[in-house]
């Protein structure tokens, strides 16, 4: 039996089991028990060849999805005959605005070789930390990464091969690949996606996160979980996706957020145009009225700029249908100025984690409850629990929120973190603090765990104070947040060695050597005589936000 998403909400507050957990069943049955990879090619090959995918603002490139399957079922076949890559090989993809990015994770589908989504603004610092944990075998990227993953060579071993997405790159540089080279024709040779009988711990790629504390980490992210968010996709109270359908696209294709938008709408077979997070405001609302774009996925930051800008009233924007707001919760004075200028009925909030994969809550159509980021989607189960005691909570307790569905195998190569990410039951411990309401609605209102949210990214303050104890002059260090309206800034707490000097400037130029622009300590740096600790030695991170509101005073 199959029920719709405003139906099921109905009815699982009333669980038998325990009525404190939000239980919402699954729409994957009308998808077979199969990898991603034959999904989505099965999928593909259902829509008209000549339809547009992908249309590329920044190389005026238009790819069909005829053009998009005859190129990915070349790549893996190349894949697979030329550089040796079979199930269970890893390949890296620095996640660039392109249908060549989509060209190759496809592939990488279709053969059961996981593919590790990595940041194509990586520092080396960086990208060695990634390649040490997936040990890719192939790495896809731009000729400006080229030199990085070459100065890494010595070290990273496992890199066999190394693809060159750019087609001029004919810099007599042997040893690289062209992509041109691996999606020539092979009509002589037949293909089938690998076969995937356990896709319920069968990785189908690797994204990176946060985490809720520590260092970086990398989640396996399972052809299960895939299968979900197609059934997402297909649920129309969840994206009423139609066949005249354009998405508008600047989300990063390294983010779960971004990867997943556009995988559904690839499974949907409706036309994205796509650009980069970088496009000017006149950029992105010439877009919209160009391509008569209907569908926006944006941050809230995105959603502040579209509410404020004057260039809005200069665009045709009538075209848009919706907007879909994640990362943090949209406060409602931005929400309802963006529906005033786009005359709809409301923005979407969505709710979710890398962990998960899969959007956990989603405001249902034409519906805003202010603070709330929606009701939980099908396929995943919700509980609160009391932070100190785990106790089990009800409407408006509020508790720490901890979710079940087909969430990640595990953080790769990090097993001490996956035991902790989860509770006795099973259910992911997400680290935000909310609540549901009696009408199911739920809420988030703060965080537990120390991660830094600075626009759409997730910055982990133990990776800047590794990096910034590495500086001669500084003896300690602790990294929290600054509120700001891009979300959190970050701020280091310096403790310097006696007798030695060292400025604020030195130490910011010094971080950013190291990591891309959204880890950078935009809040700047505070020196201090020391840094409070437990007695298991812990930062004492709420003394010092208590410092930072004395100064924000």
């Amino acid at each position: 039996m199959t029920f719709s998403f405003r139906h099921t909400l109905s009815i699982v507050g009333c669980q038998k089991q325990n009525p404190k957990i939000i239980i919402v069943p699954p729409k994957t049955s009308q998808f077979p028990q199969e990898s991603a990879g034959k999904l989505f090619l099965d999928r593909l090959k259902t829509h008209k060849r000549d339809a547009v995918a992908f249309l590329e603002i920044t190389t005026d490139i238009s790819c069909t999805y005829g053009d998009l399957v005859t190129k990915s079922v070349n790549f893996a076949i190349n894949l697979r005959r030329t550089l040796g890559i079979v199930p269970h090989d890893t390949v890296a993809i620095l996640g660039n605005y392109s249908h060549k990015f989509w060209v190759a994770a496809l592939a990488c589908l279709y053969l059961a070789a996981p593919f590790h989504l990595l940041n194509p603004e990586y520092t080396i610092y960086e990208l060695k930390r990634y390649l040490m944990m997936s040990e890719p075998k192939v790495v896809i990227c731009s000729k400006q990464a080229v030199p990085n993953f070459q100065s890494l060579r010595d070290e990273c071993t496992f890199i066999q091969s190394i693809v060159v997405c750019d087609d001029d790159d004919d810099n007599g540089n042997s040893e690289v690949i062209l992509f041109k080279d691996l999606v020539r024709d092979n009509q002589d040779v037949s293909f089938e996606p690998e076969k995937v009988t356990d896709i319920d711990d069968r990785v189908a790629f690797i994204v990176n996160s946060s985490g809720t504390t520590g260092l970086p980490k990398a989640v396996m992210v399972t052809h299960a979980n895939l299968r979900l968010n197609i059934s997402h996709a297909e649920d129309p109270d969840l994206y009423p996706y139609h066949s005249k359908s354009v998405l508008l696209h600047v989300m990063f294709f390294h983010h779960i957020h971004g990867f997943n938008i556009c995988a559904c709408a690839l499974h949907q077979g409706i036309k994205m145009v796509i650009t980069d997070t970088n496009c000017s405001p006149e950029t992105y609302l010439g877009c919209i009225e160009k391509y008569k774009v209907n569908k926006l996925f944006v941050v809230p930051i995105m959603v502040d700029q579209l509410a404020t800008n004057p260039l809005v009233d200069q665009h045709d924007v009538s075209s848009i249908e919706e907007i879909y707001s994640a990362g943090s919760t949209l406060p409602q004075p931005i929400h309802d100025k963006v529906l005033k200028k786009f005359k709809i009925k409301s923005v979407r909030q969505i709710y979710g984690a890398t962990e998960i994969g899969a959007a956990v809550c989603i405001s249902p159509l034409g519906s805003f409850i202010p603070g709330s980021c929606g009701k939980v989607t099908p396929g995943n189960s919700l509980k609160i629990v009391d932070i100190n005691t785990g106790e089990l909570l009800g409407y408006n307790q509020r508790g720490e929120i901890c979710v079940k569905a087909a969430t990640m195998k595990g953080y790769l190569k990090d097993p001490e973190s996956t035991r902790a990410a989860y509770d006795a039951d099973g259910f992911y411990r997400t680290g935000d603090v909310g609540y549901y309401d009696e009408d199911l609605n739920v809420y988030i209102i703060d965080r537990l765990s120390d991660i830094i949210k600075y626009e759409s990214h997730q910055v982990p303050p133990a990776e800047l104070e590794d990096i910034l104890l590495k500086h001669p002059a500084i003896k300690d260090v602790a990294v929290i947040g600054k509120p700001d309206r891009k979300g959190e800034l970050a701020v280091a707490f310096v403790v310097k060695k006696e007798g030695v000097e060292v400025g604020e400037e030195e130490i910011v130029e010094f971080v950013k050597k190291f990591v891309t622009e959204e880890k950078w300590l935009h809040g700047g740096v505070r020196f201090v005589d020391n840094i409070p600790r437990n007695r298991s030695g812990k930062i004492g991170r709420k003394d010092l936000r208590q410092l930072l509101e004395k100064e924000l005073k």
